[in-house]
């Protein structure tokens, strides 16, 4: 049965009003409700403001000025962090203009600033001397002060900076009122929160609850520590003072804790809410919000978030390379830990990846990042992406848009070993919007942590229509986690390694896994390694070396997604044609650019404005089962969506002479047509477009062809 693909049916069905055969109607309202959140929309900066539509999952603010104005927190007290944090981000919410920096960051303090993918203006810098003088120059753009004394608790940082965001205020404390004061700042005091007798987080966070979440902002929550041990006291607090979020600490390992954590992520809705920041412990507190499927964007040392996001978001997708030919080979996968960290991308990463530059390039590097780079740092991800060689490949950090822990298999305090996310509807929502940003961020594959049921890999299958593969895994306490494919498309597959930290570790592992290989077919295996330890970029090179020698002829080491097609290749499932290097392309007009459907990245485009030559033939090399097809369009390029090809022919041929129609396609809205055929023997197949859209140019961004043998 022909089926398209929910995303682009959505908008169909509103518009038109076409009904569903019976076997989908009761999916019509389904369909409605997902065109809300899932569309891949054209996003940009807005030039004032804040641009938060519908199934986003952070706000992107307004491009940055010219000149900002710049300090770096080493100048700041703590409570002046609070109070500095809460400024740039009242202040950057109209435009940024406010941008603070940390002299002591890995990446060191004026990269990222002076990067091209980024590029941000001039700075003028304040320092201890003349601080006060930034606030003097902003105080107009703020409605008062919140007071607050963190000598009673800590905890109060975390109150103040929600109410003050509440009020459009400043977080101040005693000293810092004073010191305003000195350089004629005369805030009035909106909220006096000295006056409360809270003083346990249990009843400091209740009183938020009670008195200033109805009017916080849902989709967002930030948890930041606020205390002296590790503390955080500016970072991605700007986000949360600009947007109205909610500002927590509680500890998940603590019973009564973890049930106030549950209320406030019981109000909120998966698939729309996000966390930003970090946990007491990482399990205790990744599985609370993944009970309710909300991810966590790792951000407790993430810098200056509300000027990053203002940053050009034409993600720049690199193109990916032709797979190599399926031969009887063990095939291997080395994927790079922690990128899901956006403060890991922001800071160590860059360090990581600079210095390996001799290194990148020699063999195939799986590296992690985060989907929700391309919202709150896409200048960022863009660094990683135009650097790339044809050899680095990423996939999303666990577990697709925000660190998700849908079955912990590693027992911790607070976090016993089993299944935390039970509920299908917040599963589904998750997914949903794992696939936005998997589409958003040219991800196409997702590392799981750790395990994932029946349901939620059938939940990852229905909704990641992006997904090549997937990979699950086993940190200690159960046994029974295991690969699979669900629904003949989407493979789970169970690392053989999870964080592995040495070269010999890998190289043990993998003698003895080649070793009782028998060789009647390609053999699969995956590896995770943990950037923290030994195996940087050098090593992996050093162990493909060493492993080679051992079996030449006998081992390849393959990027994610060729990995994942490979292994659908060899057992017959459905796999990107476009991607074999077999597959040739012509075009009706502009045939030297036909090349650019195939090259597996939106960022380019075959154009042909020539009457009667607007089609695209390929050439498979060999028939196969074709099952699917996806186009991305011209507003996946960044322009417009009436720009996208309108109505368009699919046909079939086993000959390339004598053509039949499998598919048509009229009146497109949507940035990526996804569409599952009856299944048809072809060697070749042709797409013919009939309306190309306003100014009768056809454009077509990228292409794939799915098929089996």
């Amino acid at each position: 049965m022909l089926r398209l693909n929910q995303i682009c049916l959505g908008l169909f069905v509103l518009i038109l009003g076409w009904s569903p055969t019976a076997s989908r109607a009761g999916e019509a309202e389904s369909l409605r409700e997902m065109n809300r959140y899932s569309p891949y929309p054209l996003v940009k900066s807005p030039r004032e403001g804040i641009s938060w539509p519908d199934g986003q999952a952070l706000p992107i603010f307004a491009t940055p000025a010219e000149t900002l104005d710049t300090i770096e927190v080493q100048a700041l007290s703590r409570d002046e962090q609070i109070t500095f944090s809460a400024l740039q981000g009242q202040v950057n919410r109209q435009k940024p203009r406010i941008y603070l920096l940390d002299a002591r960051s890995d990446e060191g303090r004026d990269t990222w600033a002076d990067t091209s993918t980024v590029a941000l203006g001039s700075r003028k810098f304040y320092d201890s001397a003349n601080k006060y003088d930034l606030v003097a120059k902003y105080a107009g753009e703020v409605e008062g002060a919140v007071l607050y004394d963190p000598e009673r608790s800590p905890h109060y940082r975390n109150l103040a900076g929600t109410v003050a965001g509440l009020h459009r205020a400043l977080p101040v404390t005693v000293e810092v009122q004073e010191q305003m004061k000195e350089h004629g700042i005369d805030l009035d005091v909106v909220v006096d929160l000295t006056r409360l007798s809270c003083s346990t987080p249990i009843e400091i966070y209740e009183h938020l609850y009670e008195n200033y979440w109805k009017r916080c902002e849902k989709r967002l929550i930030v948890s930041a520590r606020p205390d002296r041990r590790g503390g955080d006291h500016h970072h991605t607090r700007d986000i949360a003072a600009a947007c109205g979020a909610a500002v927590v600490w509680l500890d998940n390992r603590i019973p009564a804790e973890r049930d106030l954590m549950r209320k406030f992520f019981g109000d909120m809705k998966a698939g729309q809410a996000i966390v930003l920041g970090w946990y007491s412990t990482e399990r205790s507190g990744v599985t609370t919000a993944s009970e309710f499927g909300i991810g966590t964007l790792p951000a407790d040392h993430y810098m200056s978030a509300s000027v990053y996001s203002g940053t050009d978001h034409r993600i720049r997708i690199p193109a990916v390379p032709r797979k190599p030919e399926l031969e009887n080979k063990a095939y291997v996968a080395v994927f790079i830990s922690d990128g899901d960290n956006i403060q890991y991308t922001q800071r160590a990463m860059r360090k990581i990846w600079d210095r390996s530059a001799a290194s990148r390039g020699k063999v195939p590097l799986n590296w992690t990042i985060a989907p929700g780079l391309v919202d709150i740092g896409p200048g960022i991800l863009n660094y990683y992406y135009t650097t790339a060689t044809p050899t680095d490949c990423f996939a999303a950090g666990p577990s697709g848009m925000g660190y998700l822990m849908p079955f912990n298999t590693s027992k911790e305090p607070g976090a016993p070993v089993g299944l935390f996310l039970r509920d299908k509807e917040r599963m589904d929502g998750y997914a949903r919007l794992t696939e936005t940003y998997l589409q958003r961020s040219g991800l196409r594959v997702v590392t799981i942590w750790d395990n994932a049921t029946p349901m939620q890999r059938a939940s990852y299958e229905e909704h990641c229509r992006n997904l090549y593969g997937a990979t699950v895994q086993n940190f200690r306490d159960v046994p029974s986690v295991e690969g699979s494919v669900e629904n003949q498309r989407l493979r789970f597959d169970k690392l053989v390694i999870p964080y592995a930290g040495s070269h010999e570790h890998m190289r043990r592992s993998l003698n003895e896994e080649i070793r009782r290989w028998d060789g009647e077919s390609p053999l699969f295996l995956s590896y995770q390694v943990s950037i923290w330890n030994e195996m940087k970029p050098e090593r992996i090179v050093d162990l493909v070396r060493d492993v080679g020698e051992q079996f030449p002829d006998k081992v390849e080491f393959v990027r994610a997604d060729h990995y994942f097609n490979l292994y659908n290749e060899a057992h017959g499932l459905p796999f990107n044609l476009a991607l074999s290097a077999k597959t040739g392309v012509r075009a009706g007009g502009a045939p030297e650019s036909a090349e650019l459907v195939i090259d597996g990245t939106p960022a380019t485009m075959w154009t042909s404005a020539e009457e009667g030559a607007k089609w695209l033939r390929f050439d498979f090399g060999e028939s196969y089962q074709i099952s699917r097809y996806v186009i991305r369009h011209a507003g996946e390029s960044g322009l417009s969506r009436a720009l996208n090809t309108r109505d368009y022919a699919v046909q079939a041929s086993t000959d390339g002479r004598s053509w039949k129609t499998i598919h048509e396609y009229h009146g497109n809205t949507e940035n990526v047509t996804d569409v599952d055929l009856d299944p048809v023997i072809a060697r070749h197949m042709m797409i013919t477009v009939q309306d190309a859209g306003e100014d009768s140019t056809a454009r077509i961004a990228d292409v794939e062809i799915f098929g089996s043998r």
